[in-house]
């Protein structure tokens, strides 16, 4: 007997030994008071239909809608010790007060006291530290009593010393302290049952929670299983064992192979299917002492005694973390021997029953670890090394080395890249053999399908290098730049038998006809994308722009990790994911590894539950606008509107908005809150969607809001612009009118003008020919009277030559007096005159105005010559002879003061 007992407690010292020991956890999300702004200690913790979250906090009622955090309190300012969110209102309970909490028409949590309906039931300084509901009444619990609110009124159920309560069957079921259990009617009478609790005596319970047809007791030490006929220990008695060190708090029933125990002294402890895991502040909780627990989409969301914790218990990752920071950065990971190895920039470890031993000699960077015939290698920034045991068997320590790459066509043998070129590795005849004619540092290097190698310098580019034989080449080039560009620590791959290369946020593929690289368009859309690791049809890659993972196998399965499932842990520009197996991938980080089963994520996604996001608040930064209507703000409040949204956590990766209507905007709220400003007036529609990865939507929900045109669009001056616009319709018509009668009084005008200038013109032509006729009858008759007077004085000349022949002296006298008579006839020069006048108006007034001192004589002699009659045809006219004439034109110039180059005729036609 005693050494059955032996066994028993070894096997369980054996059983805690292991779980204390450092394990893969699931991923933890901490939430420091810092973070959610409250107090330290969280009391209790629940999640609503919509996954809201509500923690019962030292400060007050702290709600978190997946992005952003409030806290509300009670105006005593009240510690609240629990929480119960059932019927959209959140009940809450603290010192001497319970209530509840619901959203108003505006999304705002407003709290209702419900100890004024106490009435005559005098509270005696009691705390409520539970809520459940029973048949749609809502229950508080004290530890002095516990209260039905029911119908709008609050009674006391029963007043008992009361630790636990819980539904069961039909019943209310309180534990009583140190007292057992009681089971209560509706009415508060206690039911009878036929089980036995005498082994709950003595014994302090803490939690009470139900599965199915079974009540799960918790007290500190123990579990206990009641399934309604009798009460029984729970089997496996390393609970016991844990329990008695760690001291129950809270219980929580998953299934019944599955329990979560909340402990005051440890975190918590996962049992599932006979196996424990404990969580507690080595595991990366952030504080050992769990106050309240609730789980709810994969998630167990912890009130803990400093912060709030979630941990995704069935997480496809598991996460290793060296708190102490001497691994360091991990490079590769192998799984050998049922153990797995790493390499850090520290050296290279050995994790047994997961607690890490550093291999002998092997301090300094490890980049990479490679499995061969059954052994394993590690190279080193000191050579490369094969694994043995526990220590470092040395195969080339003359040069660092990077990695191993089989020869396709000996296979068996391996091209070993190292940091001063490469070489051929026999692992059957541990023979080495330097390829002397590769004088510069490889990376990476892969075959191609004709045998030749493609190597990758860390950062001078890519050489193509021909094979000649096994061991010599026939040439080795150096690839120009790609796209212009330098080809600065380019990544070298061979995809599907492609060479391809990721440079300069591009990717590439060689074309062996073209003899160079060129756009690999298969993959455009992971431009910006690191491979970290192409296997078997399936392939990881890692955004450089945000750090986070996508999944894809090319075809129909695509899976985004956002950045945030590895929190900044991955090793920058050295990421590295590692098949472990076909349904495990391992994972490079930082400060450890992690462990992700591809099968387990592919099939949380197919069930994941996403949740629909939902505005909170609308404002305009003065108030805040009803939910229950469509919001319509005035245009100047609209200038800078806050909308506060949530979208509890859950398996999307973010939170999308788009803004449709005069304007539009579209972006993410990864903080809870959209702010839109300067938008135009009009109807629009806020649709938010949870995003399960860039462009590929999950929930949508919309919500539509209307901004009112400004004062000058409204609907009264619309119609006083109507009214403007008709007035002015008016002006311009009458303007028009005016204008147009205007113009047709100027054509009017015009056309009488334009006649009167025509009948002016046809008068002018009309004098103008009477002119032309005068002027040819002027000159007609002067040219008669020139010829009259010539003919006159060339008798007079014959006469006067034969004079003496005459006997009559004097009737030859009287002769040649009338033929003077007849040539100076002064009825002739007046009929010459008037005629002259009426061809040239005005000439003699026009001439003795500009020259007074002329006299008769000269103005004839200025009208023969405006005639442009010459000298000798003046003569006769004038009496004189053409010598006179000439003599006169002279003193004329002189009286004019015209120089001898003008041409006295042409001045006088001219100018007068």
């Amino acid at each position: 007997m005693f050494s059955k007992v032996c066994k028993t407690l070894f096997a369980i010292v054996l059983s805690v030994a292991s779980a204390y020991s450092q394990q893969l956890v699931p991923p933890i999300q901490s939430y420091s008071p810092n973070t959610y702004g409250g107090g330290s200690q969280n009391w209790e913790i629940a999640i609503d239909d919509k996954g809201v979250i509500y923690s019962a906090n030292n400060q007050g009622l702290l709600v978190y809608d997946g992005l952003s955090w409030e806290l509300l309190s009670l105006d005593t300012q009240s510690i609240i010790r629990a929480v119960y969110p059932f019927n959209n209102r959140i009940y809450t309970g603290s010192y001497n007060e319970f209530g509840y909490w619901s959203r108003n028409d505006k999304g705002q949590l407003v709290y209702r006291s419900l100890s004024p309906l106490m009435k005559d039931l005098n509270l005696r300084s009691d705390e409520f530290w539970q809520i459940i509901s029973f048949k749609d009444d809502i229950y508080f619990r004290s530890f002095g009593a516990i209260y039905k609110y029911a119908n709008n009124q609050i009674k006391k159920f029963t007043s008992i010393n009361c630790t636990a309560l819980e539904t069961f069957k039909g019943h209310l079921v309180a534990a009583e302290g140190s007292q057992g259990i009681s089971f209560f009617n509706e009415d508060g009478t206690k039911a009878e049952t036929m089980a036995d609790f005498k082994a709950l005596q003595g014994k302090k319970i803490v939690d009470l929670k139900k599965y199915k047809d079974s009540l799960y007791i918790g007290t500190t030490d123990n579990l206990y299983i009641y399934s309604g006929d009798k009460l029984r220990s729970f089997p496996d008695p390393l609970i016991h064992k844990l329990l008695s060190e760690f001291e129950l708090n809270h219980l929580l029933i998953l299934s019944p192979n599955e329990i979560i125990l909340g402990t005051l002294k440890n975190g918590i402890i996962h049992y599932k299917d006979g196996k424990v895991n404990l969580y507690n502040r080595t595991s990366g909780l952030q504080n050992n002492t769990v106050l309240g627990m609730h789980y709810a989409h994969h998630k167990l969301w912890l009130a803990l005694d400093k912060g709030i914790d979630a941990i995704d218990l069935h997480s496809p990752f598991s996460f290793y973390t060296d708190k102490s920071g001497e691994i360091g950065a991990v490079y590769d990971i192998a799984s050998y021997k049922n153990n797995y190895f790493i390499a850090s920039n520290t050296g290279t470890y050995r994790f047994k029953d997961m607690v890490p031993e550093q291999i002998e000699n092997s301090q300094s960077h490890t980049w990479n670890l490679e499995l061969i015939n059954g052994d394993l290698y590690a190279n080193h920034n000191a050579g490369t090394f094969k694994i043995v045991e526990n220590t470092f068997e040395p195969i080339d320590t003359h040069t660092g080395s990077y990695c191993f790459k089989e020869d396709q066509e000996n296979k068996g043998k391996y091209l070993l890249c190292h940091y001063t070129g490469l070489s051929f590795y026999d692992p059957i005849n541990e023979k080495l053999e330097d390829l002397k004619e590769v004088n510069f540092p490889v990376k990476k290097a892969v075959f191609d399908s004709d045998g030749s190698i493609w190597a990758a310098h860390p950062y001078e580019g890519i050489y193509h290098l021909f094979r000649k034989n096994d061991t010599t080449f026939s040439k080795i080039e150096k690839l120009p730049g790609l796209d212009g560009k330098a080809n600065f620590s380019p990544q070298l791959y061979k995809v599907n038998d492609q060479i391809i290369v990721y440079l300069n946020t591009k990717w590439y593929k060689y074309n062996p006809f073209k003899g160079k690289f060129e756009a690999f368009k298969e993959f455009s859309k992971y431009n910006n994308c690191r491979l970290v690791y192409a296997g078997k049809g399936e392939y990881f890659f890692v955004d450089e722009r945000d750090e986070s993972v996508m999944y894809t196998d090319l075809k129909n399965s695509n899976i985004l990790l956002p950045s945030d499932k590895f929190g900044d842990r991955l090793v920058k520009s050295n990421e590295k994911f590692i098949r472990e197996n076909d349904s495990v991938f391992l994972i490079a980080l930082n400060d450890g590894f992690a462990r992700l089963n591809i099968n387990k994520l592919k099939h949380r996604k197919e069930r994941e539950w996403i949740s629909t996001p939902f505005v909170i608040n609308f404002s305009d930064g003065y108030r805040s606008y009803s939910l229950k209507e469509k919001p319509s703000i005035s245009y100047p409040d609209s200038k800078n509107l806050a909308i506060r949204v949530g979208m509890p956590d859950s398996e999307s990766s973010f939170l999308h908005y788009e803004l449709s209507g005069d304007d539009s905007l579209e972006g993410d709220a990864r903080k809870g809150y959209i702010n839109l400003r300067n938008l135009n007036h009009g109807d629009y529609k806020l649709e938010l969607s949870s995003m399960l990865s860039p462009g590929i939507k999950a929930n949508t929900t919309a919500f539509n809001f209307h901004i009112q045109p400004p004062w000058y669009l409204s609907s009264l001056m619309k119609f006083v612009y109507i009214l403007l616009v008709i007035t002015l319709i008016a002006i311009m018509y009458w303007f028009n009118q005016q204008k147009l009668k205007k113009h047709q009084l100027q054509l009017e005008t015009k056309f009488e003008k334009e006649h009167q200038d025509r009948l002016n013109q046809l008068e002018k032509e009309r004098l103008m020919h009477e002119i032309d006729i005068k002027r040819k009858e002027l000159a007609n008759t002067t040219m008669m009277a020139a010829k009259k007077n010539e003919v006159l004085m060339e008798i007079q000349t014959e006469l006067s030559k034969d004079k003496n022949k005459f006997s009559n002296q004097f009737r030859l006298k009287h002769i040649m007096n009338k033929i003077n008579k007849a040539v100076k006839n002064k009825d002739e020069w007046k009929v010459f005159e008037t005629n002259f006048n009426e061809v040239h108006e005005d000439f003699f007034k026009d001439v003795l105005k500009e020259y007074p001192k002329l006299t008769s004589k000269d103005l004839k002699l200025c009208s023969y010559l405006k005639m442009n009659l010459s000298s000798k045809e003046i003569a006769p006219l004038m009496g004189i002879s053409v010598r006179g004439v000439e003599v006169h034109r002279y003193r004329l110039r002189k009286k004019m003061k015209l120089s001898s180059d003008v041409n006295l005729t042409k001045f006088l036609i001219k100018n007068f």
